[in-house]
């Protein structure tokens, strides 16, 4: 219903009680953020990420958040987590290209650029 900062109240509530769960985490972070605590919602993918190292998706959703907040180092090593971890994710892929091309890392932007076309051709969407 838009009422963000409440279910982000909420939901931290749920994280103290269950504070070893990755998808509360997640769904914390994404409370906060819509909320607009995003320094919040990084501190929740951090610690889901200490718990769940080989989740593509808490790197991608920690990429976007780091995008948003131009850290594009930050974003740069989140999204390239996540396309080591799955190089099929369109979202890892692109993420990684745009960060890479964004930093100036032209080599590997111009290799995950590649990577996305193909992703994309094999019937991907785009983020």
């Amino acid at each position: 219903a838009g009422r963000y900062e409440e279910a982000a109240r909420e939901i931290d509530l749920a994280v103290r009680a269950h504070p070893e769960d990755p998808a509360l985490r997640r769904r914390a972070a994404d409370l906060h953020a819509r909320a607009g605590d995003l320094e919040r919602a990084v501190g929740h993918l951090e610690v889901a990420l200490s718990l769940s190292p080989r989740d593509p998706e808490i790197s991608i959703q920690l990429g976007e958040l780091e995008r948003e907040r131009q850290n594009l180092a930050d974003a740069y090593v989140a999204f390239r987590r996540a396309a080591e971890l799955d190089p099929d994710d369109l979202r890892a892929v692109s993420g990684l290209a745009l960060s890479a091309e964004a930093l100036g890392f032209d080599d590997e932007a111009e290799a995950a650029f590649a990577r996305w076309a193909e992703l994309e051709r094999r019937g991907g969407a785009a983020p």
